[in-house]
């Protein structure tokens, strides 16, 4: 009977720190620094591979888009503009955390593309 109940404090004690992680994470794609028309090309949290245009008017502004994934997913997103004097910074961020980023000054016709697996 002793051993019985040592055993079953031991498995008490064990068990809740052996929490499984979660496996979700929160992923955002930011697109900014652009002062003219661009095309973003990114996943969403279906797999989907989306294109749209995107006017920006002024390097201020920003196109953002998030969505909860889970670890081992593949993220990706991708820029390109066609004005000479244009820039694009494209940037994943991972649970707030900047994970991969890329940019382009004046480059027109350049695609600048981000992409990963969420690690576990």
């Amino acid at each position: 009977m002793i051993k019985k109940l040592i055993y079953l404090l031991f498995v008490i004690i064990i068990f809740p720190g052996c929490e499984k992680e979660s496996e979700q994470v929160a992923v955002k794609y930011l697109v900014n620094k652009a002062y003219s028309e661009s095309e973003i090309t990114y996943y969403d949290e279906n797999k989907i591979l989306h294109t749209k245009t995107v006017d920006f008017e002024s390097s201020e502004d920003n196109w953002e888009y998030s969505f909860e994934g889970i670890k081992g997913d593949i993220v990706y997103v991708s820029s390109v503009y066609y004005d000479s004097t244009s820039s694009v910074d494209v940037k994943i961020f991972l649970d707030g955390k900047i994970y991969k980023q890329g940019s382009s000054n004046n480059e027109p016709d350049k695609y600048v593309t981000v992409s990963g697996t969420i690690p576990y």
